[in-house]
């Protein structure tokens, strides 16, 4: 084995692909010499061997050097930029229970809704989410030789969640030698900043090879102080006065010390509103009178900080020509941080309270004598700051080889995957102490920075450090086979099949605190869960006629905490000629619950709701029908079903020339038994008709005269789910998408250089979402969230030792929450360069984001900076140098 040399790669790269716009039709290869085959492999989309360019899918490949050029740092990165990231994806953010991890969001189905490999084999979902979504952030960048992008839906070959398409993260097997990288980038505003360091060994023998390969990673936060869009700012109000609430403030809580009459009527400042801790305010919550606010965006993360180590080992033994054993191991150990602003929250202070300023006349107020409500910041308890800790492991061992010289090979593997993290979160307030303080005038919430003894006393009695165990540990085992035979004249009929079983169990643990919803600032119940499963799938290739094959896959999956589903598959590739390609396909799939979903603690609180059904038996109108609270119970459901889906997709290639290639295709996805959570007055609708989902309840009292009893309470030893309203996740939305994408390549070779141009382009023409079957339906494309369309353009020039890479970048406009409200569309540029070196390096540099541009905010009458985290980057521009070396 050879080491493979990065300018030859680049080279060809620059000859079949783009960064991130590789056409889907296109095979990277290492093939130097003309008329070299190009060997067959398991191309994403197909268990059958293959090449891309005869994949009846739509596959996008990223190669290694494709992700080079652009300086990214992590595969999350990589997979933003591309246009089918349509409407963003979760990136990493302060003040989340998910920690700083990243996520993937083919189409804009959900993250749980995209399936992520690596060398062909999924990888479990993320514990912090309780989902099947997975963390791309424990995922490590070194070794990596290419990502492929399956933008079709594949549950037929790869199961529950394949339903926005597939990622499949592959590494390389054919390294030797040693190399190392050393990089940093430091965006030029505030924060942001990150280094990273990589290195690589491989050898080989007569019967083994190894490769071992790792990586540190560290990025800094970046605050909300930072930025000019989001740092907290305030602007006077009308004639000079006091700045109105959300209208002239930016980054600004009325929980700072507002008090409010208990019917909301009137608002007042509860201090004297100290402008070196608090903002003077007008009109908080829109409410008359004035507050004291907090500026909460002086302190706050805007994302976190991360610091990731990973390795990557492979190792193979040949037991003989036929058979060989491996093993993979991969391990990421990733510390975040992130922090909010000190705790808010409302506190009761009773009439009698010494240090209600409204208090009773005996007690030294105004003689108003009235309890309050005060939107308070707990400041002198400190910033709330959670610290993650997580550490994932994943181990495959296997043989795989051919069988007994059939041609039929085979692949058996056993694994063992785990994520564990733990969460500390510093600073939180515990109600229940509090509200006793407060009740014998301990804590003065009127001065939190008070430095009074019993003051101080009080803060260090209410504080809490919250704690937070999750965990996923999943075993799983699988054998595939494929092989080929002669068809009837018209070429060989490739096959595979196969089974896997898999166990899981899930552990979210809540410390007691959260758990009796005792902490004010912080909120999360325990969830937990274990499920097992099995799967057989085949799947055949069939060419029909010269030009003219077809795909026909179908998978069966059982599950012991749901039951089970077949996933059919039927796809079709024509090529009648060497200009025009045809593509079609069509499948069902399913997307199983997760154990969240399922699992979930029940949470109880206490909602308003009108109960039309029992007033319209009495012969009370609706409009008479009074407002009671009741007690709504939200959690995981067991009576869940899948999700199921089908999904269609249409393509032509075209090939006109050897240097031009388009492509577009057409899909569609539809979803039922989507699941969500009812609207309260939902539930009594739903059963008022007789349909109330699967596992969602209404505990009535017995019914007299056919008057339906009262809604009961939870009270006398009577416990849920057997009283109240049990309003569980449940199968309810239905979702339909339907689209189009677009690619373009065109290459030139020159007495100067080659050239390369290409576009990728998805555009989303419609998105109907109906929460429930009575619900409106909503077209999504166009509103808040939900860019119509993205583009991206990329120019490419290479010679000698040089590779010059430009991509501009386009995300459409969208309607902000308000009406007449935008976030007007967005654009920005990234410029890299790749230098190699006459010593055997390679200099990689450039800047992203080169124009500094900020992300589209909401534009509206208002003065407000609401921008939307998920579908752009906050860093703005970024400069950024790497050096690799080969050895």
């Amino acid at each position: 084995m050879n080491v493979k040399n990065p300018l030859s790669l680049a080279i060809s790269a620059v000859l079949v692909g783009a960064s991130t716009l590789t056409l889907p039709v296109t095979a990277q290869t290492d093939a130097g010499e003309e008329g070299e085959s190009i060997e067959e492999v398991i191309v994403t989309g197909s268990r059958i061997r293959s090449t891309v360019s005869d994949s009846t899918r739509p596959v996008t490949v990223i190669g290694g050097l494709d992700i080079e050029v652009t300086g990214v740092k992590s595969v999350a990165e990589v997979l933003r930029n591309t246009a089918f990231n349509s409407f963003g994806s979760y990136r990493e953010q302060s003040g989340s229970s998910f920690g700083q991890i990243a996520l993937a969001n083919l189409r804009g189905l959900g993250e749980d809704r995209t399936a992520v490999l690596i060398n062909g084999r999924r990888v479990p979902g993320n514990p912090l989410t309780g989902t099947s979504a997975v963390d791309l952030n424990s995922i490590p960048m070194v070794g990596l030789d290419r990502i492929e992008i399956l933008t079709d839906s594949a549950s037929a070959v790869y199961g529950a969640d394949a339903i926005g398409g597939v990622i499949n993260i592959i590494y390389d097997d054919d390294f030797e030698g040693a190399e190392f990288e050393i990089g940093t980038e430091e965006p030029t505003r505030d924060g942001g900043d990150s280094d990273s360091f990589k290195f690589a060994f491989g050898a080989s023998g007569d019967k083994t090879s190894i490769l071992f390969a790792g990586e540190w990673l560290k990025r800094n936060p970046i605050f909300d102080a930072d930025r000019d869009y989001s740092r907290a700012s305030v602007r006077p109000g009308p004639g000079g006065g006091l700045p109105r609430h959300a209208i002239d403030t930016v980054g600004v809580s009325d929980g700072g010390n507002t008090g409010y009459t208990l019917n909301r009527d009137e608002a007042f400042q509860v201090s004297s509103c100290d402008s070196s801790v608090y903002v003077p305010i007008a009109n908080p919550r829109g409410i008359d009178g004035e507050g004291c606010g907090y500026a909460f965006a002086n302190l706050s993360m805007q994302t976190g900080g991360i610091e990731r180590a990973s390795t990557y080992l492979k190792g193979t033994y040949e037991i003989d020509e036929d058979h060989e054993l491996y093993i993979e191991n991969r391990y990421s150990r990733i510390e975040s941080f992130g922090r909010f602003a000190p705790a808010v929250g409302f506190i009761r202070v009773s009439a009698a309270n010494p240090l209600n300023p409204r208090g009773d006349d005996a007690m030294g107020g105004p003689g108003l004598g009235e309890d309050i409500d005060v939107a308070h910041r707990f400041v002198g308890h400190g910033n709330r700051d959670d610290a993650f800790n997580s550490n994932e492991y994943d181990t495959i061992v296997g043989i795989k080889g051919e069988i007994n010289n059939t041609d039929i090979n085979y692949d058996f593997y056993a694994r063992h995957y785990e994520y564990v993290s733990q969460n500390e979160g510093d600073t939180y307030v515990l109600s229940s102490v509090l509200t006793q303080l407060i009740d014998a005038g301990q804590y003065d919430f009127r001065n939190p920075l008070s430095q009074d003894p019993d003051h101080l006393a009080a803060v260090a009695l209410s504080s809490a450090t919250l704690f937070r165990d999750i965990s996923t540990e999943n075993t799983s085992a699988g054998l595939s086979l494929d092989g080929a035979f002669e068809g009837f004249g018209t070429g060989q009929i490739g096959w595979a099949s196969g089974f896997e079983v898999a166990s899981e169990t899930y552990k979210d643990q809540y410390d007691s605190f959260r758990e009796a919803n005792n902490v004010i600032g912080s909120a999360g119940n325990t969830a937990s869960g274990s499920r097992s499963r099995w799967a057989a799938f085949a799947e055949v290739e069939v060419p029909l006629f010269t030009g003219f094959s077809t795909n026909i896959a179908v998978r069966y999956d059982d599950y012991d905490d749901f039951g089970s589903e077949a996933s059919p598959q039927i796809a079709f590739r024509y090529q009648p000629n060497d200009v025009v390609t045809l593509r079609a396909s069509w499948g069902e799939g399913f997307k199983a619950p997760n154990l969240t979903d399922l699992g979930s603690s029940l949470a109880s609180s206490n909602e308003n709701v009108t109960d039309l059904r029992r007033c319209r038996a009495q012969g009370i109108p609706d409009s008479a029908c009074p407002t009671a609270q009741v007690e709504e119970y939200t959690g995981g459901n067991p009576e869940l079903d899948a999700e199921t889906t089908e999904s269609w997709n249409f393509g032509v290639i075209v090939n006109p020339t050897d240097t031009l290639t388009l492509s577009l295709d057409w899909f569609s996805i539809d979803i039922e038994d989507s699941i969500d959570s009812l609207d309260l007055q939902d539930v009594l609708t739903f059963e008022g008709e007789g349909t109330l989902p699967a596992g969602v309840i209404v505990n009535r009292g017995n019914s007299t005269g056919g008057i339906p009893g009262a809604i009961t309470a939870c009270s006398g030893g009577v416990t849920p789910p057997d009283c109240g309203i049990i309003n569980v996740f449940a199968n309810l939305a239905t979702e339909e998408i339907e689209g189009i994408d677009l690619r373009a390549q065109f290459d030139l070779s020159t007495d100067i250089g080659n050239w390369m141009a290409a576009i990728e382009h998805s555009h989303i023409l419609t998105y109907d979402y109906q929460p429930t079957p009575i619900a409106e339906v909503i077209d999504r494309p166009g509103t808040e969230r939900y860019p119509e369309f993205r583009s991206n353009v990329t120019l490419r020039w290479s010679m000698d030792q040089w590779i010059v890479n430009y991509v501009y970048r386009y995300i459409a406009s969208f309607d902000g929450a308000s009406e007449g409200s935008e976030y007007p569309a967005w654009d920005g540029m990234d410029i890299g360069a790749i230098w190699q070196t006459p010593w055997g390096g390679d200099l990689s540099f450039g800047i992203r984001n080169l124009t500094d541009e900020d992300p589209s905010i909401n534009d509206t009458a208002g003065y407000n900076s609401e921008i939307v985290l998920d579908i752009y980057d906050v860093a703005g521009r970024v400069p950024y140098i790497s050096y690799r070396h080969t050895f």
